[in-house]
């Protein structure tokens, strides 16, 4: 994604491993409840951008926000376009976390998005910009794509080198995904643990 997340991006996060393979890789982080305040940044968040936010009911633990840069400080889950961010973000929702040994990034967009490539750089899209589809799924009855999205045709996104979950309802596209640490199986099955746990909040 994302001219106010460059800074942020995947291509050096925590020496993480771009691997697909998952060979010696640490075990996958267990997911456990997500505390109230996390809830309480999601209503905020849907209360700035007047429509739904995906928030998280179960989340990596330690799970903390990415340090931003220049002015743009990010949260696990928030309104695009204020602060030092980039204005051209007002209206969507960006989210950047982390632990140790993983970065998970979230974003929701102020309409209908049919471009995948489209939602993993939001309005830092340039047409060159390509995903690659992994499969669909069904998830708490939305239906899913699961993308991978290459650093290569992906300049400056934060969901660089993430499997990211992508779907749309009611005239609004989301995604979430980590990035690539234990290969495209594991990091699949991952986001959708999390995603299993996601549950709407409205303004």
């Amino acid at each position: 994604m994302l001219a106010v997340l460059t800074s942020t991006g995947c291509s050096g996060h925590h020496a993480v491993s771009s691997s697909t393979q998952g060979a010696a890789n640490p075990p996958a982080p267990q997911l456990v409840r997500a505390s109230g305040k996390l809830l309480s940044k999601c209503r905020a968040a849907a209360s700035a951008v007047s429509y739904p936010v995906p928030c998280p009911t179960r989340v990596p633990a330690d799970l903390t926000p990415t340090r931003g840069s220049g002015g743009c400080q990010l949260d696990i889950i928030g309104p695009g376009g204020i602060g030092g961010c980039a204005k051209s973000w007002r209206g969507w929702v960006i989210g950047s976390s982390e632990t140790p040994d993983q970065h998970l990034v979230t974003t929701a967009s102020p309409r209908a998005v049919g471009d995948f490539a489209k939602v993993v750089n939001g309005p830092a899209w340039y047409p060159a910009a390509r995903v690659r589809v992994l499969r669909r799924l069904t998830i708490n009855g939305w239906q899913v794509e699961a993308v991978y999205v290459p650093p290569e045709t992906n300049e400056g996104s934060a969901f660089a080198r993430h499997v990211v979950l992508i779907w749309t309802v009611s005239g609004h596209t989301y995604g979430i995904g980590f990035h690539n640490v234990r290969g495209l199986r594991q990091t699949l099955a991952l986001d959708t643990a999390l995603a299993r746990g996601i549950r709407f909040v409205t303004p």
